[in-house]
């Protein structure tokens, strides 16, 4: 068959398999993606010793690269890749296919001997990957990811994660012929069964993989499957990825309560903070390309997340007493314990509207900031404004309140004298300036 008709033939499985992708059939596009790349693969190799028909050629090894890529094969795709780069001219397939190349190594970890039988699910799972990669924002160990690093990560990613899933699940009250009397109970139940699996791992900056199961287990009907095969990818792309715009931040509200926002958001603001140690990048899986998460900043949490008001539940295990105090006849006091509580941490946010520091007039802001509150028993107070990294700790709450002020106020009075600024400078200068309307003024 003509190469011609074959890569059409390509291009049309591709499509399809782009579609099915969409409505979240990843078995039938995986499939097609396949399919696909074994067409795409005959055409790129009849074109190999073939130099004279360019710029064919190069973007036949690219699409070849690509589609097999797209469909998990891994090896295949590296064939042409590495051809490319050593073969092709053009600057814009060869850049291309260096994003493709990362992609491929992050991917490139599974020994078909080694994993034997179960060599088939673990593809399977690569195929339903998501591709993440997490980078130091300064680079302390080089671009190594320490495992605080990482631990913070996967423990908020996880939070928001299973608070989706459940919510995911409460969405609906049937499942196939499954009807649940007690939906909270089922859903806890279904939330169990989200657990993200590290399908692959590479070190430069930290790449990693992560799916969850897809295999039927005894009772669940075909949706629930789906439902628990899909849940990271649907995570991925409705909440992690999502830019919270106005209109984005509107429709979140309009589709769910308000717990469910905090529970869902809360940890993700912590990631994607300003403030935050490292940044989180993802492959792209049309285009390969890595993308960076933007930042989740101060005035965005204060339309999206609820003010959170301290509750038993919150606050965790502080000390808690509640005292008789008796006095005697003859002055003596006695004194006994009615109710000890045993709590460790709380955490809650404040809104301020002006900035009191306590040797300088204090400074109207134009929209109230939201300030993180958090409590640890060995350590104390910490109040954070993420925006502009300003960070206080103390063991008394007036004391790191006073300082964090002075902080804040120090850092806008430094920006707003400032002649030259670098990236960080300029970028922290420009949320002062929405902050403070006459900024000349300070100086």
């Amino acid at each position: 068959m003509k190469p011609k008709v074959l890569h059409e033939q390509a291009m049309d499985l591709s499509f399809k398999a782009k579609q099915a992708s969409k409505t979240g059939d990843q078995d039938t596009a995986y499939e097609l993606y396949a399919q696909a790349a074994v067409l795409e693969s005959q055409v790129a190799e009849y074109y190999f010793d073939k130099p004279e028909l360019e710029p064919t050629r190069s973007v036949l090894i690219r699409s070849a690269a690509f589609l097999n890529l797209k469909a998990g094969l891994i090896e295949e795709s590296q064939k042409f890749i590495f051809f490319g780069l050593l073969h092709l001219n053009d600057d814009l397939i060869k850049t291309q296919l260096n994003e493709a190349l990362e992609f491929s190594l992050a991917l490139k970890s599974i020994d078909v001997k080694t994993v034997s039988q179960n060599f088939g699910y673990l593809t399977a799972m690569r195929q339903r990957s998501i591709h993440y990669t997490l980078e130091p924002v300064l680079p302390k160990f080089g671009t190594a990811i320490s495992l605080e690093t990482f631990h913070d990560f996967s423990e908020n990613y996880l939070k928001s994660l299973k608070a989706f899933a459940i919510t995911s699940f409460k969405g609906i009250s049937k499942i196939g012929s499954q009807i649940f009397a007690d939906i909270e109970s089922a859903a806890l139940q279904f939330q169990d069964l989200v657990n993200p699996i590290i399908t692959n791992s590479a070190f430069g900056s930290f790449k990693f993989s992560i799916a969850n199961d897809y295999l039927h287990r005894q009772g669940e009907s075909s949706d629930l499957l789906k439902l628990k095969a899909n849940i990271i990818i649907k995570y991925h792309d409705e909440i992690f990825t999502n830019p919270l715009s106005d209109e984005d931040i509107e429709l979140l509200k309009k589709k769910y309560e308000e717990e469910e926002i905090n529970e869902i958001f809360r940890p993700l603001a912590k990631m994607k903070s300003v403030g935050s140690s490292y940044k989180i990048g993802y492959f792209d899986k049309e285009s390969l390309k890595k993308v960076y998460i933007s930042p989740i900043v101060n005035l965005q949490k204060k339309k999206l997340l609820p003010v959170r008001q301290i509750s038993k539940d919150d606050i965790g295990i502080l000390e808690n007493l509640i005292v008789h105090k008796r006095s005697s006849s003859t002055g003596k006091v006695s004194k006994s314990i009615i109710l000890k509580e045993q709590m460790k941490a709380m955490e809650f946010d404040i809104k301020l509207s002006q900035i009191e520091p306590n040797d300088a007039s204090p400074i109207l802001l134009n929209e109230e900031i939201v300030v993180n509150v958090l409590f640890n028993s060995e350590k104390g107070f910490t109040l954070s404004f993420d925006d502009l990294k300003i960070e206080k700790t103390d063991t008394g709450y007036h004391k790191v309140f006073i300082d964090f002020n002075k902080a804040l106020y120090d850092r806008i009075i430094y920006l707003c004298g400032l002649k030259e600024m670098n990236e960080d400078e300029y970028r922290d200068f420009a949320i002062v300036k929405r902050l403070i309307n006459n900024t000349e003024a300070l100086i």
